[in-house]
């Protein structure tokens, strides 16, 4: 028998849904199993809610059943196998069908068949994620380690399967660079090695861009994202990745900003919806030239890529506003530009105190000010609309911004126009 692992510092409720799949296994004539970053967090002593289970058998017909005796709702993915349940006190389950896979060329997705258990573990990416736990009323909690992997838990160490395991898959050079900063651990040196030999030998020109944009917004939401992407840096993954890619040397200043940022904004803008993973790419692409390449290299979106580069335009136009701007000029030269990349400019050290102020005046007051003439106004006073309208319009509204006229009477006497 294998070692039984403590449960102590998972919920209980957690504990009983374990059991009750471990039941509904036994009743269905079907070996199922928890594996992978739960069963890696436990043996820590860390929290982890991705429950991902592995049916020997058919995962999704597997999922339907027992989300009908749970009264859940259920998301399948036949060509995967794969299945989510969905429960009503919000807690989501993956499901997975015990399976084996190949990889037909480098950096390719793998051609995937039906396997055991053991197979399933074999698969993976890292000995540390290569565990699981017998669910089975008889056996349960018992672990199953096929590879070492609670040695190397125990040891600090991340270690692949197979020497052939980044060329397979070179996107786990990110996640083993992530696990490594996430638990302070270190990757075998031999792991070390085989990253450089596939880097070099120019694999990961052979997957999608936007898999690599998976991988670094992964990192990005670590807490010990500034190591990681140190930890990039050596490897000279941003280099590989596109050339003219050189994120800042002073990243972690920028990552400190970024952070400063969201909270700003989480503080002083509740009720505005942020994109806070757009405020964390800045502190990646900050140059002006490259912005544009590297997003298409790596499929970023449009609206991502379009908040990247005003961010940077920001910080030069910024140059253009005195210290004696009133409102109105604060307005004209902010309002074109998405909110997150503001607040990033605004929190950088380098900013003067009056210039914090009057972004921060922008975000939270001028931004949300409505005119108090609109252009139907002015035709309700007789006027036909014509090129200049736009022009009056504006000479109102900045009026109205700066305070020189509070109401509509008072705008009509601006613009000197008869009401």
């Amino acid at each position: 028998m294998g070692e039984v692992l403590d449960f102590s510092n998972i919920s209980p409720h957690i504990h009983r849904l374990l059991q009750e799949i471990g039941r509904f296994g036994e009743e269905t004539s079907q070996s199922v199993y928890v594996v992978g970053g739960f069963v890696r967090d436990v043996l820590i002593r860390r929290e982890n809610l991705d429950i991902d289970i592995v049916v020997e058998g058919d995962a999704v017909d597997f999922a339907h059943q027992l989300a009908e005796v749970w009264e859940s709702k259920v998301q399948a993915h036949c060509q995967f196998k794969t299945a989510t349940i969905t429960r009503l006190d919000g807690l989501r389950l993956d499901f997975v069908t015990a399976r084996n896979e190949t990889y037909p060329s480098p950096g390719a997705l793998p051609s995937v068949e039906y396997g055991t258990i053991v197979e399933d573990l074999r698969r993976r990416d890292f000995s540390i994620n290569a565990l699981a736990m017998r669910l089975q009323p008889d056996t349960f909690g018992e672990l199953i380690d096929c590879t070492d992997g609670l040695q190397d838990l125990q040891a600090g160490c991340i270690r692949v399967l197979h020497e052939r395991s980044f060329i397979d898959d070179p996107t786990r050079i990110f996640r083993a660079i992530r696990y490594e900063g996430r638990y302070n651990f270190q990757i075998a040196e031999s792991d070390q090695r085989r990253m450089l030999d596939t880097i070099q030998q120019g694999v990961l020109n052979l997957i999608s861009g936007q898999r690599i944009q998976n991988e670094i917004d992964h990192i990005l939401s670590e807490e010990a994202a500034p190591q990681m992407i140190k930890r990039l840096g050596v490897f000279d993954l941003f280099g590989t990745i596109h050339p003219t890619w050189n994120p800042s040397p002073n990243f972690d200043g920028l990552w400190t900003t970024a952070v400063q940022a969201i909270k700003w904004a989480l503080t002083s803008l509740p009720n505005e919806p942020i994109n806070t993973r757009a405020i964390l790419w800045m502190t990646l692409l900050t140059d002006m030239d490259s912005i544009e390449i590297i997003s298409n290299r790596l499929g970023l979106e449009n609206e991502l890529c379009t908040k990247l580069s005003a961010q940077a335009q920001l910080e030069h136009d910024l140059d253009a506003l005195p210290v004696s701007s009133k409102p109105s000029e604060v307005y004209q030269l902010l309002n074109p530009y998405p909110i997150e990349s503001i607040i990033f400019v605004l929190t950088q050290p380098s900013q003067p105190s009056w210039r914090v102020e009057k972004m921060s005046n922008y975000l939270t007051h001028l931004r949300s000010v409505q005119p108090l003439v609109t252009g139907d106004n002015l035709i309700q006073q007789g006027l036909k609309p014509s090129r200049a309208f736009s022009d009056l319009l504006w000479k109102a509204f900045a009026a109205q911004l700066d305070g020189k006229v509070s109401t509509t009477q008072e705008i009509y006497q601006f613009l000197d126009i008869e009401n």
